[in-house]
């Protein structure tokens, strides 16, 4: 997981694309501090449900888009 977000992260930023996109990564050893160590904006780890991810992409890209 670690490479995977690090490598993800990296393509963006060198595509030019890093500030126009929400990187976000789950699974079971993924924690919020993790994933932003690896370069994602957040992670979601166990017990984590769809609608707080979900939740979660609609009020950052909206507090983004203001």
């Amino acid at each position: 997981h670690m490479r995977h977000m690090r490598d993800l992260h990296n393509l963006a930023k060198a595509r030019g694309l890093r500030d126009r996109l929400l990187l976000v990564s789950g699974g079971a050893h993924v924690t919020r501090e993790l994933a932003r160590e690896c370069g994602m904006d957040t992670g979601f780890g166990r017990g984590t449900r769809g609608w707080d991810v979900a939740s979660y992409l609609v009020k950052t890209w909206m507090e983004r888009v203001e």
